[in-house]
């Protein structure tokens, strides 16, 4: 296993972690219709611009096996918001189930902290659903702290964001 940083040749085996991993966390806390519109080539459209962008701020980091099959992925960069005092943000961080309970996530979460260290960033947010209570604990096992609620869209679906002030400080 390695992890490395995600380039647009990748964009397939991203997309295809982002597809499953997403049905397999996301089945019973999203509508069926939500599931129907989500299919793996809007899922796959999506990846380009994040790939082609040249923002010094992004990072996608994925783990893949020796075989070179990606299996996880975690993306990261400035904030987005402005909301926070807070000046990073990890994106989105999915792995297949298959992978799961292996001491990855936390490789990863650990990519995502130096390089952002290495960018000068101090601070950093992350949002999850509120009912996705293993990646809740994942965070708060990581040092997390929730500082705000909000609904997504007009779904009715709550995500909470997980803070840590001091990423320099930070011993994973």
């Amino acid at each position: 296993m390695q992890i490395r940083v995600g380039t647009i040749n990748d964009i397939k085996g991203l997309a295809k972690v982002h597809y499953e991993s997403w049905i397999t966390t996301y089945t019973g806390m999203f509508s069926e219709e939500t599931f129907k519109k989500r299919t793996y080539e809007r899922v796959l459209e999506n990846w380009r611009p994040r790939l082609e962008n040249l923002d010094p701020n992004y990072r996608c980091f994925l783990a893949e096996t020796d075989e070179g099959e990606i299996f996880a992925f975690a993306e990261c960069g400035k904030e987005r918001t402005g909301e926070f005092n807070i000046d990073s943000e990890l994106y989105t961080i999915y792995m297949l189930e298959l992978f799961h309970r292996k001491g990855i996530g936390k490789l990863l979460f650990q990519k995502v902290i130096e390089f952002l260290n290495e960018q000068g960033f101090h601070s950093l947010l992350v949002w999850v659903l509120k009912d996705n209570h293993s990646a809740r604990k994942f965070y708060e096992m990581l040092g997390g702290v929730q500082i705000a609620e909000q609904s997504l869209g007009d779904s009715g679906i709550l995500e909470v964001a997980y803070a840590w002030s001091n990423i320099q400080e930070l011993n994973i």
